[in-house]
């Protein structure tokens, strides 16, 4: 450990996600640390700062974090239980030497099956037979898919762990694999099946478009008008990533027009949407609540893996789940 000793710890969990309680990290920081204060403020509404005063270390599933709060608040560590850190101020993290954490693998299992889950589920018409057989239909032609899903391409918008384990699955069912991934070499894409295109290529190619890039500056609003009309007609988008990387009244424009034969979305551009979204309540679109990274061992895996990560970085060690280690220079407290 670095830096000096300052006590006691000040811990403050912004929005625990409906867990139903915060035990697991309760007890991980009362275990390591000999003075620290838990407090849990699950809606610090429009003044964060104001809310939560001084803290050592912020929790939060969901809650963005911008600089103006970063610098009133002057955290140590804050840590995302998720894969992405989208929503963090990371310029400001970097500035203030914030260390910033997340929890890179967790469900990567979980992610993988819901994706191969949508894209079947859409591929093979199953809302639209659903629905016609709860209105008292019973034909087989109603919602016929046009081909084997063995023939499909299947495209990779990012093709980090879970667009991988995905792969793994597609693959398993016969489909060719496609991505794209600015990130990452040619060789990180080959060795796992798949092959290395650039973006309108993999528009241009894939029937199952499947979305794991990050949500940045850069990837929001990519999957626009052009580029859902770079799809092959009848072609399905599957997103488990973030909703903003849709420009959705393009998403909707397409499927009303034809172009597309379904959407599976586990994120979307505000969650929960508001009533009369577009997107819901149609039979060529699944909607689920952001859910794809759920099981009871993933849950247990996320908070327990954020909770040590975040513990680690408040000691000033690098950890698995650091974002920027770099910030680990400032640090000005490690216990």
């Amino acid at each position: 450990m670095t830096g000096r000793q300052r006590s006691p710890v000040r811990v403050v969990h912004l929005d625990p996600d409906g867990f139903g309680d915060v035990s697991i990290e309760r007890a991980a920081f009362e275990a390591a640390l000999d003075d620290v204060t838990f407090d849990v403020l699950a809606d610090a509404g429009d003044d964060l700062a104001g809310t939560v005063g001084r803290a050592d270390v912020l929790l939060t599933h969901y809650t963005e974090i911008d600089a103006q709060a970063m610098e009133a608040i002057r955290p140590e560590v804050i840590v995302r239980y998720a894969t992405g850190f989208d929503g963090i101020d990371m310029e400001a993290a970097n500035r203030l030497g914030v260390r910033i954490t997340r929890v890179p693998e967790y469900c990567d299992e979980e992610v993988a099956d819901h994706v191969i889950a949508l894209a079947l589920a859409l591929w093979r018409r199953l809302p639209q037979y659903g629905a016609h057989v709860a209105r008292g239909g019973w034909e087989w032609r109603h919602a016929a898919p046009g081909r084997r899903f063995a023939e499909a391409t299947f495209g990779f918008l990012g093709f980090g762990r879970k667009a991988r384990a995905s792969a793994a699955r597609a693959r398993a069912l016969g489909c060719t694999l496609v991505a794209y991934d600015p990130h990452l070499g040619d060789d990180g894409i080959t060795d796992h099946g798949a092959e290395p295109v650039g973006l309108d290529e993999l528009l241009r190619r894939a029937h199952v478009l499947s979305i794991h890039a990050p949500l940045t500056p850069e990837t929001e609003g990519l999957v626009d008008a052009r580029a859902l009309g770079l799809m092959p007609a009848g072609a399905i988008v599957v997103n488990t990533a973030r909703g903003r990387i849709i420009d959705e009244a393009a998403l909707v424009a397409a499927l009303d027009a034809g172009r597309l034969a379904g959407a599976g979305l586990d994120v979307l551009c505000e969650e929960p949407p508001p009533s009369g979204h577009p997107l819901l309540g149609r039979d060529d679109v699944i909607v689920t609540p952001h859910a794809a990274w759920y099981s009871e061992q993933a849950e247990r895996d996320c908070r327990e893996l954020g909770t040590r990560f975040a513990i680690e970085a408040l000691r000033g060690e690098t950890c698995d789940g650091l974002v920027n280690p770099e910030a680990l220079a400032g640090a000005d407290g490690a216990r």
